[in-house]
């Protein structure tokens, strides 16, 4: 039983109702004279007042944790000492192909399985990139900064790794001082495919928010030097991947410190393909809705970083609606290109910028942030990116997604009215 909490107060109460009860039960027992009748009165009298006393310090220590622990109380105080990052539990397993690639100043490809710890999923291993410091001698005692990778639907690791060419995108870019050295997870997302669960605790099935949250964290932080605090969290995501990460960044400002949704939208979908993912309480729905949460929930010190194309009308109109919406302490920066379809040649186009725009929350780094078509994102809603980007007024919306068929069919559209489905669509 800790020192503090509703148990210890319990207990403190019992007590002290239970000292003077026996108090009393026994006082007209001490009425015959002998020698253990005052001492015996007087002990009885100490232990009402001591378990008085021991109520009221207990109360004012649950109340301003005054000792946090027995161990605390008993004499054991915190210590100051140098900070260095925890071993790793793949280190060793992988340091010869660690040194080798850092030598060569290119990153490292692995799996991770994931275990669904606290969501109970099951599901194939995350592939994790690991920047080339990682395996330098030079930074060995050093832990490095995260970015959780989500991508449409369908889609996963081979999506990142394959089309979008991560390794060698932030291979170039760390090379370059434009990027922070990110360790970058990429969880297997769509748990139940075909089904599309939206990256929600779907009622009575898949708790996929969860394992995204915390089961993809915890898997990391054990297998690698990862940073732990959230200051070192990002999370970035396209399609149906960037309103995840807004979502899981906006729900959880505790565990990241800045997300870039490329192309999201702003509640989940409902459809063929995602099925009922709420059951019988529909009203679920508005809590895994970025804009919902940002008007009603307060964000914390979050930075997001919301990137879209005009021709993208979904992706475009959900931009708009969040710059509205947003308000302090939430930081939220715009990007909206004259031209790009909802499609992996876009994505990959924007990929550069993201990755820079996050390392400005990780890291300092070393060189001018990327641009795409020469913009910079601006803040919402008053600062336009560049003078060939007017800020545009931006009228509160209604919540929720509208799916159209508007956007350009050669982009490969990922998700139209029908939400039709076919392989070459980024998601």
């Amino acid at each position: 039983m800790g020192l503090t909490g509703p148990m210890m107060l319990l207990v403190a109460v019992l007590v002290a109702l239970a000292v003077p009860a026996a108090a009393l039960a026994c006082w007209h027992r001490l009425d015959t004279p002998g020698p253990l009748r005052w001492p015996g009165r007087i002990a009885l009298l100490l232990g009402c007042q001591l378990t008085a006393l021991l109520l009221a310090g207990v109360s004012l220590n649950d109340a301003f944790v005054f000792y946090g622990s027995w161990a605390e109380l008993l004499g054991k105080t915190v210590q100051s000492g140098q900070q260095t990052s925890q071993g790793a539990g793949l280190d060793t397993m992988l340091s010869v192909m660690l040194a080798k690639h850092a030598s060569e100043g290119v990153g490292t490809l692995v799996s991770l399985p994931v275990p669904g710890t606290r969501s109970g999923v099951r599901t194939g291993p995350a592939t994790v990139y690991l920047p080339p410091q990682y395996g330098d001698p030079a930074y060995a005692r050093r832990s490095f900064p995260v970015v959780e990778l989500l991508s449409g639907f369908p889609g996963g690791p081979l999506t990142w790794t394959r089309t979008l060419r991560l390794a060698n995108v932030l291979d170039e870019l760390i090379r370059d001082g434009r990027s922070a050295p990110f360790i970058a997870v990429v969880p297997v997302q769509n748990v139940a495919s075909p089904r599309d669960t939206e990256c929600v605790n779907v009622v009575g099935g898949p708790q996929v928010e969860t394992y995204l949250s915390y089961d993809v964290r915890a898997a990391a932080e054990r297998a690698f030097r990862v940073a732990r605090d959230a200051s070192q969290w990002t999370v970035l995501g396209d399609s149906t991947g960037g309103y995840c990460a807004a979502d899981l960044a906006l729900r959880h400002p505790d565990l990241f410190t800045a997300a870039v949704s490329i192309a999201g939208y702003n509640s989940p979908a409902h459809d063929a393909t995602t099925r009922n993912l709420f059951g019988d309480q529909p009203w679920l729905a508005r809590l895994y809705s970025p804009l919902w949460l940002v008007q009603h929930r307060q964000t914390g010190t979050l930075h997001l970083l919301l990137i879209s194309t005009r021709p993208d009308r979904t992706a475009y109109r959900a931009t708009r609606q969040l710059a509205a919406a947003a308000r302090p302490p939430l930081q939220l920066a715009t990007l909206v290109l004259p031209s790009g379809g909802h499609n992996f040649k876009t994505f990959a186009a924007e990929l550069p910028l993201a990755f820079g725009w996050l390392s400005r929350y990780v890291a300092t780094p070393l060189a001018p942030l990327p641009t795409v078509d020469s913009l910079l994102p601006r803040i919402a809603p008053e600062q336009p990116a560049t003078p060939n980007e007017s800020a545009e007024p931006a009228s509160r919306q209604a919540a929720g997604k509208s799916r159209t068929a508007n956007t350009s069919r050669t982009a490969n559209t990922s998700r139209t009215a029908s939400r039709s489905r076919t392989t070459s669509r980024p998601g």
